[in-house]
């Protein structure tokens, strides 16, 4: 009998490699959570009250699911716009995997760029005008400017790609490319499709393991063996990076955010616990 569990945490950015005593528990009014994304003063995540993961709003120490799970479950954690308005959520439609868009308190959803299959998570651009996605269309896969006038999504890069990130300053978008094994290399891009040199990183496939810092200077990502996963931040102008956790936790890290002030990761632990159940059988 599989017992699943998710909890949020945080760990602060130090001058050394945080260890398991620096990281500490969020105390949430639900059971589980996971797939954080933060909005000034709001935590979005997923959790579930039934059979399927929704999408909470935590703010002022209340949580409100402002987007139900039983009718169709989130998988991918969801994008918020700059200015904390809107969301960006992946749901399954006809099945496919379609791109929604709606208010930060669960009104007017609606489909965006509905004959791409998107793949992974999605994230706005800076001025709120684009949504940016690995999906795949008639050509094949490829990474997909969706604007949101509902004109014609642009293609920037031909090829798998998925779980884009767009920086604060708006002139890099890192991706990961295609997966061997069990991982794929991050790539980059300018926002017009012009290929960046990136240093050799490669993140695990399942979850989002990086976010830019706030000021775009930087990129926090997740690295190392599974189940458990470190923190190390890549400095984007001297392209080094540097450790910034050293956790025994076994817990799997599958996704994380970074505070407004750059000074905290906020991420999940899941645990996949099972037990072995007796069922006496009447004759």
């Amino acid at each position: 009998m599989a017992n699943r569990s998710a909890n949020l945490w945080t760990v602060p950015i130090l001058d050394r490699p945080a260890e398991d005593a620096d990281a500490k528990p969020m105390v949430l009014p639900t059971v589980r959570a996971l797939a954080p994304r933060l909005a000034g003063r709001s935590l979005f995540y997923l959790s579930s009250q039934g059979t399927g993961d929704g999408l909470w709003r935590f703010e002022d120490g209340k949580a409100v699911e402002i987007l139900k799970g039983s009718g169709e479950a989130l998988f991918e954690p969801p994008a918020v716009s700059a200015d904390g308005r809107q969301l960006a959520v992946v749901l399954r439609r006809d099945g496919k995997l379609h791109l929604h868009v709606l208010s930060a308190d669960g009104g007017d959803l609606q489909s965006l760029a509905e004959p791409l299959d998107i793949r992974g998570s999605v994230c706005w651009s800076t001025d709120g005008k684009w949504i940016v996605a690995g999906a795949i269309d008639d050509r094949g896969p490829g990474l997909f400017k969706i604007p949101l006038d509902r004109s014609a999504p642009v293609r920037l890069v031909a090829g798998t790609a998925r779980d884009p990130v767009w920086s604060s300053s708006g002139d890099l978008i890192v991706y990961t490319g295609a997966n061997v094994s069990v991982d794929a290399p991050l790539l980059a891009i300018r926002a017009d499709g012009t290929k960046v040199a990136f240093p050799a990183i490669r993140v695990r496939v399942e979850g989002q393991r990086y976010r830019f810092l706030p000021n775009g200077l930087a990129l926090v990502y997740a690295q190392g063996p599974f189940p458990a996963q470190d923190f190390w931040l890549l400095d984007l102008a001297t392209k080094e990076s540097r450790q910034l956790s050293r956790f025994k936790n076994s817990g799997a890290t599958r996704s994380f955010d970074v505070t407004a002030d750059g000074k905290q990761i906020v991420f999940d632990r899941v645990r996949e616990n099972s037990d072995i159940v007796l069922i006496d059988l009447a004759r």
